[in-house]
């Protein structure tokens, strides 16, 4: 019997001091708590299709954010409430920016 490796997605602290920005303006009023949380730290998902994205949640809400290498900001791509799904079932709904 062979041991296969986990694909279960390992979770990356996330922390920084950019400055955040919302790519939609409905995720305007996430702003304060993501950036809040991005600068004392947070546990997120890294997307594995998409290198420089990560999911995580802070309490009732689901936060997909980009940090892209060349540039020095954090983009919310997008915010929502916990789904009633998994969030990686939501990730396979989106489309990639």
């Amino acid at each position: 019997m062979k041991a296969t490796p986990s694909k279960t997605p390992t979770s990356t602290w996330l922390k920084t001091d950019r400055p955040v920005l919302p790519v939609n303006p409905a995720t305007w009023n996430h702003l304060p708590e993501v950036e809040t949380a991005l600068h004392s730290g947070v546990a997120a998902t890294p997307d594995s299709h998409h290198p420089g994205f990560f999911e995580f949640e802070i309490g009732d809400h689901w936060y997909y954010v980009h940090i892209p290498q060349r540039l020095r900001a954090v983009y919310i791509v997008a915010a929502q409430d916990r789904p009633l799904t998994t969030s990686a079932d939501f990730l396979a709904h989106q489309t990639a920016c």
